[in-house]
């Protein structure tokens, strides 16, 4: 019989060992990857160049790959730290205002897949503001159980998907029962029911999910960046998050060549592009997600499998 996978061995351990000493390891283990640079460094780094609008600097990518690892770590990290710990790393300046929307139902956030929403998520529910969101279910089970098991310690309400399916109509129903911020990543999609929108002057594939709920619901889209911040002394050492909120962003309504959902969908990228260019090294996309690098043939057979399937339902 084979034991548990390093993964599951990992999220067991880590949470054991002081936190300034897993961050160093990953800091040595960013660095060793971002020197092979591999081909998801290498798109990490395109991605980043049409942000900007310029090629990297080695330092710009090094700081990046050092980023995306970092997030993972405190993911795996998370379940040991203090309650304190967590409030000394999370800046949520606009909390107040989200708290105030929920008071009338479900808010629903449209993120980015950039800094760490697990920190984030854990302060909100912390502070009276539950959370409902989806995970798509990791293998192997026990891995995905124990993160499902640590973010529902914390108050989160946690939808789990199997890959592939759909879980919309299930979403909309516990969001319209509650009063929690309905935090979903969005930036990227390449399902066949994507949307095809233009982030910082390139073709852009996100997901309909932020929109089609907020316009389902009647309730407000606000959409945000997680980065990341050097602490100030007094608040330990090493990195925070900041949780930068924009909007309610309006929903512009149908035109001539867009749905209510397509136009609503580019008006929140619109409004997230100027921070994300600003913090693009917190932005963990090692993923194709621009339409110049998705393979047309691929992307034409999953439109047509979600039409099929929407067909079918």
């Amino acid at each position: 019989m084979s034991g548990p996978s390093p993964l599951v061995v990992a999220f067991r351990v880590v949470p054991r060992l002081p936190l300034g000493l897993v961050l160093g390891l990953t800091d040595l283990a960013a660095d060793a990857t971002w020197a092979l640079r591999g081909r998801s460094v290498r798109l990490m780094e395109r991605n980043h160049a049409r942000i900007l609008g310029r090629p990297l600097t080695r330092a710009e990518s090094r700081a990046g790959v050092r980023s995306h690892f970092r997030a993972y770590a405190e993911q795996l990290a998370c379940s040991g730290m203090r309650p304190e710990q967590i409030d000394a790393r999370v800046r949520f300046d606009r909390l107040g205002e989200l708290r105030a929307l929920a008071q009338e139902g479900p808010v629903v956030l449209a993120l980015t897949h950039s800094g760490n929403y697990d920190l984030a998520a854990a302060y909100a529910g912390r502070r009276d503001l539950p959370v409902l969101t989806v995970a798509e279910r990791l293998d192997p089970p026990e891995l995905f159980q124990a993160f499902v098991d640590f973010r529902e310690s914390l108050g989160m309400e946690i939808l789990a998907a199997e890959k592939g399916q759909h879980i919309f109509g299930e979403l909309v129903e516990r969001a319209a029962r509650s009063h929690a911020l309905v935090p979903l990543l969005a930036d990227r999609d390449i399902t066949g029911s994507g949307i095809e929108v233009d982030l910082c002057g390139h073709r852009a594939l996100v997901a309909a999910g932020p929109a089609a709920l907020a316009e389902r619901l009647g309730r407000p889209l606000v959409a945000g960046v997680i980065h990341y911040e050097r602490l100030p002394r007094e608040r330990g050492r090493g990195w925070g998050v900041v949780v930068d909120i924009l909007g309610p962003v309006p929903p512009p309504g149908p035109d001539a060549e867009h749905t209510g959902v397509e136009a609503h969908t580019q008006a929140w990228v619109d409004a997230i592009a100027p921070l994300l260019r600003v913090h693009v090294r917190d932005w963990h996309m090692m993923q194709r997600l621009f339409v110049d690098d998705l393979d047309p043939e691929r992307l034409a057979r999953a439109r047509e499998r979600h039409r099929s399937e929407e067909d079918g339902a």
